[in-house]
């Protein structure tokens, strides 16, 4: 996976669904998506394979991810936003080492949702 997959990949789900994104009180949701929107695209690396080795939420999604071809597609701090190769699916992970991530748990198609949760 090259970086303009990754960002394709994300793009495409920024375009398709409405992120599952609480709104603070006295913001408007489309400027809100917006500015979440931006910093997830700001936040792109060039994707790295990476390993998942737990998962905080039991019986999760978890055994799809450790069975699959993943890639860490975007980044800030220790939060990793993954994605299964050849799947529309994004998680979020967190750790240093990308050979040794934990996933929070679930996953869905909703990048900016997974990116923010």
């Amino acid at each position: 996976m090259k970086k303009i997959d990754a960002i394709n990949k994300i793009q495409a789900s920024l375009d398709i669904s409405e992120p599952q994104i609480i709104t603070p009180k006295g913001m408007i949701y489309e400027e809100h998506i917006r500015q979440l929107s931006e910093g997830l695209l700001q936040s792109i690396i060039d994707p790295v394979l990476v390993k998942e080795t737990s998962s905080i939420i039991n019986d999760a999604d978890f055994d799809i991810y450790k069975s699959a071809t993943v890639w860490a597609v975007a980044r800030a701090g220790v939060n990793w936003l993954l994605t299964i190769e050849g799947e529309q699916l994004f998680a979020l992970a967190f750790g240093f080492d990308s050979l040794d991530l934990k996933m929070y748990g679930s996953s869905s198609g909703d990048a900016l949702g997974e990116w923010c949760s």
